[in-house]
């Protein structure tokens, strides 16, 4: 699957909902998403002298029990852009504790020798996110597609009316029994703008939405309420990789 049939699927998959007068609105502006975790996005280049090959062996050599600290929930995905990814990843930690442990685990790896293999930008910018949808069919690879969208919603809209949309658009998605999640951030000082991410787990995906639901006199509908509600600035598509 590459970016330009990715980006034209998330056009149609994705809604939103209109108010329907300003008072709505003003009290849409109230609701906020029901956080389930905290999430960092480090991007990472590969040091001179290094490659991919060493980049991933180290991962492969990386388990969960050398990064554990005290029975903390969390995971770290490793993105690979692509088409092609010559020297450059992103590194995501989702924290679905109140803990900071982000410094700890960055230490870890520094203890495991990553420093030596790449460099990356530990600016501290932190996400909140919920998941909005996850169908459990053959969602446990540890290797799959993510896209990574950053949109910011158009004036006089909100995540107090993309909700109601975000909702049934689930309950279509998980009808169709595909294996697909979807996930949404932002930053609680900026939320004007926001991050969708789509996992994809299966290699066939873009055939089985094509089929199931693209085609549905749904999904136009679907658009327009999108595009009436938000726009993406980008979209980009990574191979990514769960650390288990």
């Amino acid at each position: 699957m590459n970016s330009p049939k990715i980006i034209s699927l998330i056009s149609l998959i994705l809604i939103s909902c209109s108010s329907e007068n300003t008072k709505q609105i003003e009290a849409n502006l109230l609701i906020e998403p029901n956080f389930e975790f905290s999430a960092e996005f480090f991007e990472c280049k590969l040091n001179d002298g290094y490659t991919l090959l060493n980049l991933e062996s180290f991962l492969s050599t990386l388990v969960r029990s050398d990064l554990e600290q005290n029975n903390v929930k969390y995971d770290i995905n490793v993105y690979f852009p692509k088409p092609n990814y010559v020297n450059q990843f992103i590194i995501n930690v989702k924290n679905f504790s109140d803990q900071d442990i982000y410094n700890y685990i960055l230490d870890r790896l520094s203890r495991r020798g990553f420093d030596e293999i790449a460099s990356c930008k530990f600016d501290k910018e932190e996400f909140y996110g919920q998941s909005l949808l996850a169908n459990e069919i053959e969602i446990n690879n540890t290797d799959y597609v993510s896209e990574i969208l950053r949109c910011e919603y158009n004036e006089g809209y909100n995540y107090g009316t993309f909700r109601i949309a975000i909702e049934r658009f689930a309950l279509e998605i998980k009808s169709l029994n595909i294996s697909y999640e979807a996930l949404y951030l932002h930053k609680k000082d900026n939320p004007n703008s926001f991050i969708w991410i789509n996992n994809i787990y299966k290699e066939n995906f873009s055939s089985e939405i094509s089929s199931n639901w693209i085609k549905n006199p749904i999904a136009e509908n679907i658009k327009k309420e999108f595009i009436e509600n938000a726009k993406c600035i980008d979209a980009r598509a990574y191979d990514a990789f769960l650390i288990t």
